[in-house]
């Protein structure tokens, strides 16, 4: 196959409007016209729309409690970090977990720091954004505290894992806790993570590496001997290094690492339209770019739903800690073809270019959720920038997105006064199917706050295809959205 060069037209995008910035100009300047393609309308008024109480409410409190209660697990168990439930369309159930239940990974499972860190943010939110709307029976603010810990503890065992790009991943427990309650016996684990994700630099392609190259599963097939897979999920792992290098080792490498990896993720993952690739495929001898592909998308052309999502998030905050303002319009475009590809009811289906057919294509509830929280982090960057305005429109596609997760795909409302604390996971347990609607009793004992999450759904994943699931990650990033929320509406409040 021959070698192409990386693609140039958003890099010279870039170069355009960086060299045409005046000394001194505002780091936002320019994105006013990203700003006005986004159509949708509507205001915070300093408070949180009243539509939106379901991500409040005790059923998302609860759901995350009950499943704290079947737990932790112990240090180096082979198992036990919650990851997607059981279903119908899992194509390797185990034999011995009920529909609706979660199906574990071990500590070093890309996933694992999720429900630790879910914990982390209830904790946060009953602290310091909602302390007087502790339900009935709701454990204590100590209760939280302590189960959150008990949760993180155990993931030490990954503080020497190398053969993986999670690691920013895995790392969000212990930054919590530092963040949270200023747990500084988290900060040698933090700086050796960080180098830990540093050594899968790959300095000729200016890369991290994401998925080791093997023949193992479609998605990890490289096209060359030399070649170097990089996702679009992985600018979700770069703030750990620039947080480290500020904090954790004041290691000023591993801040240049970071912005030589969304460098060339934003010039070679990205379409003219603001689409994303899942898999750019890099020569480790040249830097070359070989090919850019799907691996959990509908086909190499079409874009997948998670990814686009994960693009809004990762660059948003990666100019959050940079301040680079090709980052920003990155964010901001990624953003706008999110947007304005949704279908009517605004949950997305998995991929954007997946037939459009409610209640028979698989949606993606997960997708819903991170974009959410990654709009409302681009919009407190604009707002940073005296552009509150403008940036509203990205608080209202976030706030609708999250609407439409709980109208669509909340599973069946429980309380604290019905977990049997004794035997939290006897109530556990239910079978859904892609047109389950949401928020009703069939649903009840299903375990995670939403249904409808597809981890994979690409034609060629075999024994890895997954959809109509719960994620864990797609409940993190609800609470992560609705406590950033809280924080938006607190801010502008003080602000008045």
């Amino acid at each position: 196959m021959k070698s192409v060069r990386p693609r140039r037209g958003i890099t010279s995008l870039h170069q355009h409007q960086v060299k045409d910035r005046r000394l001194g100009e505002d780091l936002c300047a320019g994105s006013n016209a990203l700003l006005s393609e986004v159509t949708t309308r509507g205001t915070l008024h300093g408070s949180v729309d009243t539509r939106l109480s379901p991500i409040y409410d005790e059923n998302v409190h609860a759901r995350i409690w009950r499943t704290a209660l079947t737990g932790p697990p112990t240090l180096f168990d082979d198992d036990g970090w919650p990851q997607y439930t059981q279903g119908a369309h899992n194509n390797t159930p185990p034999s011995d977990t009920e529909p609706g239940v979660y199906v574990s990974t071990a500590a070093d499972g890309w996933t694992a720091g999720f429900f630790p860190d879910s914990l982390w943010q209830l904790y946060h939110r009953r602290r310091d954004l909602q302390s007087e709307l502790a339900f009935k029976s709701e454990p204590t603010l100590e209760d939280w505290l302590a189960t959150a810990q008990d949760w993180t503890d155990p993931l030490i065992a990954n503080r020497n894992l190398t053969n993986t790009h999670d690691i920013g991943f895995l790392a969000k427990p212990f930054q919590s806790a530092l963040r949270f309650n200023r747990e500084t016996r988290w900060l040698p684990v933090l700086g050796q993570m960080s180098y830990n994700l540093a050594s899968r630099f790959v300095p000729t392609a200016g890369v991290i590496r994401s998925w080791d190259t093997d023949n193992s599963s479609y998605s990890s097939r490289g096209s060359h001997e030399d070649s170097v897979l990089v996702i679009i999920d992985n600018m979700m792992n770069l703030a750990l290094l620039m947080q480290s290098a500020v904090e954790y080792t004041h290691n000023d490498r591993l801040r240049e690492i970071a912005a030589s990896h969304a460098n060339r993720t934003r010039d070679n993952h990205f379409r003219p339209d603001g689409s994303s690739y899942h898999v750019c495929d890099y020569s480790g001898s040249t830097g070359d770019v070989y090919l850019c592909r799907t691996a959990q998308g509908l086909s190499d052309n079409s874009t997948w739903a998670r990814g686009q999502a994960w693009a809004i998030y990762g660059f948003a905050e990666i100019y959050s800690l940079t301040k680079d303002p090709s980052y920003l319009e990155t964010a901001m475009r990624a953003a706008n073809y999110f947007i304005e590809h949704l279908p009517q009811d605004g949950l997305p289906f998995w991929d954007f270019d997946a037939p459009y057919i409610p209640n028979v294509a698989p949606r993606d509830s997960s997708a819903a959720t991170i974009a959410a929280s990654g709009l409302m982090l681009l919009q407190q960057q604009i707002d940073s920038c005296g552009r509150a305005a403008g940036a509203q429109n990205y608080t209202d596609a976030a706030t609708r997105l999250l609407r439409s997760a709980t109208e669509l795909a909340l599973a069946g409302e429980i309380g604290f006064e019905d977990i049997d604390q004794a035997k939290p996971g006897a109530s556990l347990g239910a079978v859904t199917e892609i047109d389950t609607p949401a928020n009703t009793t069939v649903s009840s004992g299903f375990e995670s706050i939403l249904m409808h999450g597809t981890a994979n759904n690409n034609p060629n994943a075999g024994d890895g295809r997954s959809y109509d699931t719960g994620l864990v990650y797609g409940d993190y990033y609800l609470i992560e959205a609705s406590n950033r929320l809280l924080e938006i509406a607190r801010d502008r409040k003080y602000e008045k």
